[in-house]
């Protein structure tokens, strides 16, 4: 994936590629329609409109902003893990259960459970309330165990129940970039390492 930014005085513009996938974006219409034009002329590519979705992320506008959701990506991801008849659940993991190496017997179908945290880890892009219990669970990937996709289905079922859960990118005059970090010490009873995790905001918007 590339982003390109491009300024003049009197606009900034933001391209952002994936292989054949492009956004362009910025604070000038009459220079964005001019680079579409441009692009018209040198490759075969078909203008979508406004941005609606890309590469599996929604996007909604309302007066309040954008919103982003994947509640359709997770709606194949439930089916993909015949979830989607499961009962839904208010949190994506419990806080009693301590997860080991060693737990229970081995599950029947690693590749199934890999091909899952790999959904799961994307989903991760406009659901960071899930981003912890993805860490848990993903950590035995090389060799999961009953007890890891019993946490892997309530992490499924937590999605059914917050499928329509969205990430809000508003409009702000504020360009404050502010950073927040916290990790505990040695608190991986597997490898005594610390765990850490951060959020990055611009302005109000939280951007990583």
């Amino acid at each position: 994936m590339s982003l390109f930014v491009h300024t003049n005085t009197s606009s900034i513009i933001y391209i952002l590629i994936y292989v054949n996938d492009i956004i362009i974006t910025g604070s000038n219409d009459l220079v964005v329609t001019d680079i579409i034009q441009r692009l018209h002329k040198e490759f075969a590519i078909t203008d979508l409109g406004p941005l609606s979705f890309f590469l599996g992320i929604e996007v909604i506008r309302d007066a309040t902003g954008l919103y982003l959701t994947q509640r359709r990506y997770i709606a194949d991801l439930l089916t993909k893990s015949k979830m989607d008849g499961a009962k839904p659940c208010s949190t994506p993991l419990s806080t009693t259960v301590a997860l080991t190496a060693t737990d229970t017997e081995a599950f029947d179908d690693p590749t199934l459970y890999r091909s899952i945290f790999g959904g799961l880890h994307y989903l991760s892009f406009t659901r960071p309330d899930i981003a912890f219990a993805i860490h848990r669970v993903s950590k035995f990937m090389h060799q999961p165990k009953q007890s890891h996709w019993i946490c892997a289905k309530r992490i499924l079922r937590y999605l059914k129940h917050s499928i329509s859960y969205c990430l809000l990118l508003s409009c702000s005059n504020s360009f404050t970039f502010q950073a927040f970090f916290d990790a505990n010490w040695a608190g991986d009873t597997n490898d005594c390492r610390s765990v850490g995790a951060y959020c990055v905001f611009l302005g109000s918007n939280l951007i990583s």
